[in-house]
């Protein structure tokens, strides 16, 4: 069982950015299902995710995140990306955790995602 706060140390050492403590709304859309979660991190390359419904290792999924300020989404549109689950695990508590590495982003994917991480981050991540 992974700890709720850490991917599996593989991932760890693979990771190409820095990935910053940050909770936003998320919708998860797979093959099967859409439903809703919460970030727990974030980066320009992928996210860690919380949920109570698990996600399956090597999914396709679609990732809405949307920008939340004193508990209510902003009128900022939401960025949808493409991504690849790359880890699962479960925490003490029954929720379930994943990380995801987006796939397809676009040079304004990337914008939005550099904006809110400067933005919401106050400066720059640590790389974990």
């Amino acid at each position: 069982m992974t700890t709720p706060n850490q991917p599996p140390p593989s991932q760890t050492q693979r990771r190409l950015h820095a990935r910053l403590d940050l909770r936003m709304s998320a919708e998860i859309r797979t093959a099967r299902s859409v439903f809703t979660a919460t970030t727990r991190d974030l980066s320009e390359g992928g996210a860690g995710l919380a949920s109570e419904r698990p996600l399956e290792e090597g999914e396709e999924v679609a990732l809405g995140l949307f920008l939340v300020l004193d508990d209510v989404e902003t009128d900022t549109p939401p960025l949808w990306v493409k991504a690849r689950v790359a880890w699962i695990g479960e925490t003490d508590d029954g929720h379930h955790t994943a990380g995801v590495r987006f796939e397809v982003i676009t040079p304004e994917q990337q914008a939005w995602l550099r904006q809110v991480l400067g933005e919401l981050g106050g400066g720059a991540p640590a790389r974990a």
